[in-house]
């Protein structure tokens, strides 16, 4: 097997951010975001977003196609969980999701390479320290109560290709 690590850099942009209501309820915001950046992985945007940022934001990085490639080969797309929940496209078309606790995102994308390839990483981040006390959005609902949410957002883990016979 061979592996390429896709470490950057990344775009990374702010979607919205989750504002805690006076009713105890979340709200999707898109005023007063973070500026949108660009970042090494794997790493959490805390840096760029600030520790407090709780959201959706969109990564986002070219790549090419390896080369070399026979015809038995299989290129795998591999995103280790993170501790958001992640939604990732390859040129606009769904490939499939992470999850929270849940095994590595491991996805064949043999057949749709390109010479030029745009991978698009979408991750949610729900309202962590206030899920005691507080609903959280229907779309974060399955990640209340886990632990590992504590902390850090975004794309936490590694992205990679996987090349094997």
């Amino acid at each position: 097997m061979h592996t390429i690590r896709l470490r950057g850099p990344w775009e990374l942009e702010p979607i919205w951010r989750y504002v805690l209501q006076a009713d105890g309820s979340y709200r999707p915001d898109r005023e007063n975001l973070p500026a949108p950046t660009k970042m090494k992985m794997p790493a959490d945007w805390s840096e760029s977003f600030g520790a407090d940022f709780l959201g959706r934001a969109c990564y986002r990085r070219t790549f090419q196609k390896p080369t070399g490639l026979d015809s038995g080969e299989r290129v795998w797309l591999v995103v280790e969980p993170a501790r958001s929940k992640a939604c990732i496209t390859l040129k606009k078309k769904l490939v499939g999701f992470v999850d929270p606790g849940e095994p590595t995102g491991r996805f064949d994308i043999t057949d749709q390479l390109e010479d030029h390839n745009r991978l698009e990483i979408i991750v949610d981040h729900p309202a962590t320290e206030f899920i005691a006390d507080h609903p959280v959005p229907h779309a974060m609902q399955s990640t209340v109560g886990d632990p590992t949410l504590l902390g850090t957002g975004g794309l936490i883990g590694e992205v990679r290709l996987e090349i094997e016979e």
